[in-house]
């Protein structure tokens, strides 16, 4: 059974909830205002970025687009000079070019004659000068460099066999004194290093003058394998070779100088102009 004073003390603690309870609705109520206020402030918020980025994007797409430097202003200036300089030595060539003519390797070609001053063609009515033809200019890569080709004798008036063998040949010839040296026997033994002080050695090749033709002009004496000689000259420039050798000199007759004379007569009798 309640005793007394406890209906007073219940009468004092209700009044004391209802004013907790109250004051708890109140907070409630004012941090649901606050959260509305902030959603309501953060809506604009996020709106208004999104229109500031909408307006970014139109103003960048309606902006003319920045304008782009000519090649000529990207180079740079170390590139120029070095650009001016190739441009200077190709200039240079070409004017040199012009000035010294073309380089032509067909400048030149030899053309056999019937007649060569005292001299007749033989007849080859059995084959051995085109025989002869073929065995030193074979058809194989490595003598493409010669076009044109031929192998033929000459008499002396009188003489019923040939006197003097004439080579000759049409290309283009990067080492011609090489090419010359080739139909005198090969290397000239004045260059072979065993040559000096060797009594048996070969003896070296004679220069003489070429002519007006230019080039280079040799001679010398070959062994032909019956304890003789046989005298033969040669010439090569840079788009012809050729060589004279003459049947009739040994080692008691031999002069190279006449033979060379003789050979500077049949290359300018045969050789002929083909560039104008």
């Amino acid at each position: 059974m309640p005793r007394p004073g406890d209906e007073a003390a219940a009468e004092t603690a209700a009044p004391v909830e209802t004013a907790a309870t109250a004051a708890t609705a109140e907070t409630t109520d004012a941090v649901g205002a606050v959260g509305a206020v902030a959603e309501r402030a953060a809506e604009p918020a996020a709106g208004s970025a999104a229109e500031d980025a909408k307006a970014r994007l139109r103003a960048h797409w309606a902006a003319a687009p920045a304008p782009v430097p000519p090649w000529y202003r990207r180079v740079s200036p170390r590139l120029w000079k070095v650009a001016g300089g190739a441009v200077a030595a190709v200039t240079a060539i070409v004017v040199l070019a012009a000035v010294l003519g073309p380089d032509d390797p067909a400048r030149y070609r030899l053309d056999v004659q019937q007649q060569v001053g005292d001299l007749t063609r033989d007849p080859d009515t059995s084959g051995a000068y085109a025989a002869q033809n073929t065995e030193m200019f074979p058809d194989t890569l490595g003598y493409i460099r010669f076009r044109e080709h031929f192998v033929a004798g000459y008499r002396l008036p009188g003489s019923k066999d040939a006197d003097f063998v004439v080579v000759g040949a049409t290309g283009a010839f990067a080492s011609p004194v090489r090419e010359l040296d080739d139909l005198l026997g090969g290397v000239d033994p004045a260059l072979h290093p065993d040559a000096a002080g060797d009594p048996h050695a070969p003896a070296a090749y004679t220069a003489f003058p070429p002519g007006p033709l230019g080039g280079a002009l040799k001679c010398t004496a070959q062994p032909n394998g019956n304890r003789d000689v046989t005298a033969i000259c040669a010439w090569a420039d840079s788009t012809t070779v050729g060589s004279v050798t003459d049947l009739n000199q040994g080692p008691q007759n031999l002069d190279l100088a006449a033979l060379a004379e003789r050979t500077r007569t049949v290359r300018a009798a045969m050789t002929r102009r083909v560039d104008g």
